[in-house]
């Protein structure tokens, strides 16, 4: 029969951990310091917080320092906007750009803002394009680009609309213009399907331009906007009406002028010239 023996084991010494947390550990590194660290240790710190106190000081106080350096340089007239140029403009009066700019009385040049100036500018009507500089110590240039009138169009009053199909603003009363007129929708009918007659009339422009490429004798009088049939030319000297549809406007133009050339002298007997069909004009006689 087997015995069995029983035996304590015995304990190990335990070990204390290992690491940067030890006892031993942070002894051994107060010993290795040199002399003075603690009071290095402090005079780092006082400094940060320094720092920090005076950048905090003067975020709250910039406002207040400013003001007073401006109002100094207003009472010594220093960088006073004394002079402002204006360039390139032909519809848009001096008065209403300097108007725009918005300044208060004795502008200084530095605290003027060039981005929200250009943006006051260029939403003036016929401002295209804008561009304003300072020349220091004390003057302000402006350059205009304006849009470029090419035709008049009616809808509940008469407007100027630019190359690209933008209407600009009311056409001046006190003003001759000599413009094709584009006409053909009501005030109604736009505000119903402005995106509809806004294609027209782009494409009633698109037509202007290239009637003036081809630099014929026969001037454009009056451009026709209809939402089913298109756009209607109507001609001057000789009074033709020119029936274009609402697309191919440059291949039907040159038909047109084939079937012109054409005809000759004959051509005073035509009332009307139906382009909208696919390699055809249909001519229609006076009665």
């Amino acid at each position: 029969m087997p015995v069995l023996i029983w035996r304590r084991a015995e304990k190990k010494p335990r070990r204390g951990p290992i690491g940067n947390n030890s006892r031993a550990v942070r002894q051994a590194r107060k010993k290795s310091r040199p002399p003075g660290y603690n009071r290095r240790f402090l005079r780092q710190t006082a400094f940060g917080l320094l720092v920090v106190l005076g950048v905090a000081a003067l975020w709250l106080w910039w406002p207040t320092m400013t003001g007073m350096v401006r109002s100094w340089m207003r009472g010594k007239g220093a960088f006073l906007i004394k002079e402002i140029v204006v360039e390139g403009n032909q519809r848009t009066s001096r008065k209403e750009i300097i108007k725009a700019l918005g300044f208060a009385s004795r502008q200084l040049i530095f605290a003027s803002d060039l981005d929200k100036l250009h943006a006051r500018v260029q939403a003036l009507p016929f401002v295209k394009e804008a561009r304003i500089r300072r020349r220091w110590p004390d003057r302000l240039e402006i350059r205009i680009r304006e849009h470029r009138p090419v035709a008049l169009f009616y809808l509940d009053r008469l407007y100027l609309v630019d190359e690209a199909g933008t209407v600009l603003a009311p056409a001046p009363q006190n003003e001759t213009l000599d413009y094709p007129l584009i006409s053909g929708v009501t005030l109604e009918q736009w505000r119903r399907r402005p995106w509809v007659w806004q294609q027209l009339l782009h494409q009633a422009v698109k037509v202007l331009n290239l009637w003036q490429k081809r630099g014929w004798s026969e001037k454009v009088a009056q451009i026709g906007l209809d939402e089913v049939c298109g756009l209607t030319v109507f001609t001057a000297p000789e009074v033709w009406e020119l029936q274009l549809g609402r697309r191919d406007f440059s291949r039907r133009l040159n038909h047109w002028r084939r079937v012109l050339d054409f005809l000759g002298p004959r051509a005073s007997a035509v009332k009307y010239f139906d382009c909208a069909g696919k390699d055809m004009v249909v001519v229609g006689l006076q009665q």
